[in-house]
């Protein structure tokens, strides 16, 4: 083979080589765009790359329950906080002496503080319903509420002495007011032993109260987010409606503590005028534990209601 031969040939052979690795260059590069890489259907959209928003990380806010679907008792989800919810709202926070006990104790001496943003200890409180201060317990179970009123030392503590006879998780309520503001913070403590919770009742229109007096519930239809009236007559033993002789009590007919099944979400009213009949509205469908008090012959009264609130 001539020279010049040679020479055309090797070229033939550089061509082929370089071009063949061009090839497999375009293939593996991982720069290339998007509209010249094939598609695989089953990672991607059919509307040409929109992916659904639901399935991506949002900042959006979800409900107290942690489901952007709503809240546990099947309502629709609110973003703005419900009292009792939390343990520091609007600069204040709710601190205790102790959140737990080794065992149950029916006169369980209990302390707490309401302290500012600068973490001091508050001291000026209004009286609102002829207290400064409203305490309410309750079991997680919305059993054995009870609605105390402590006593504040010279420090600011508060101190009451509280029946947590029973093992379990307490919800406690500091209701109060202060610069014209109703407040309530909400904490949790705990009471060693062994807990038997308790199914929430069915609703029910009779009950007795806890001094054996039989009340009844008359209620308009309950929807979330409108606000609805119930109304309470008392009968005594022998039947007689006792109504028009009900007591003042916290400067009112009556007292009414309503708590959302669940979570426990706050809901305290006092009536209007000369009647046992509050309105109230309730932030979101499901069952709610009604918690209404009263005075008669002296002695004051709780009859507890669940209640359902629909959609």
């Amino acid at each position: 083979m001539s020279g010049l031969m040679r020479l055309a040939v090797f070229a033939v052979l550089l061509v082929a080589v370089f071009g063949g690795a061009a090839l497999v260059g375009n293939a593996t590069n991982p720069s290339r765009s998007a509209a010249d890489a094939p598609r695989n259907s089953a990672l991607e959209p059919a509307d040409g790359g929109h992916a659904d928003p639901g399935d991506a990380h949002t900042d959006e806010p979800r409900s107290a329950a942690g489901d952007e679907h709503g809240d546990e008792t099947g309502g629709e989800a609110s973003n703005a906080p419900l009292p009792g919810l939390q343990v520091a709202d609007h600069g204040y926070r709710l601190v205790v002496a102790r959140s737990t006990f080794a065992r149950p104790a029916d006169d369980q001496r209990f302390s707490f503080r309401i302290v500012d943003a600068r973490g001091d200890t508050v001291r000026d409180f209004a009286v609102a319903h002829d207290e400064k201060m409203h305490f309410i317990v309750v079991r997680r179970d919305t059993a054995g509420f009870q609605h105390l009123h402590p006593t504040m030392e010279a420090d600011g503590t508060w101190t009451s002495r509280v029946d947590f006879g029973e093992a379990g998780t307490y919800r406690l309520f500091a209701d109060f007011n202060r610069e014209g503001e109703q407040r309530t913070l909400g904490v949790d403590v705990h009471v060693g032993g062994t807990h038997r919770p308790q199914e929430l009742p069915s609703p029910t229109r009779i009950v007795r109260s806890d001094r054996g007096l039989e009340v009844t519930l008359e209620s308009d239809r309950a929807t979330a987010g409108r606000e609805a009236g119930v109304g309470f007559e008392v009968r005594n033993q022998d039947g007689e409606m006792i109504n028009d002789d009900l007591q003042p009590y916290l400067g009112a007919k009556g007292h009414l503590v309503t708590l959302r099944a669940g979570d426990l979400a706050y809901l305290h009213t006092h009536p209007e005028g000369d009647e046992l009949a509050f309105a109230t509205t309730y932030p979101s469908a499901g069952a709610y534990r009604m918690f209404v008090q009263f005075r008669y012959e002296n002695q004051v009264h709780t009859a507890s209601f669940t209640y359902a609130v629909r959609h």
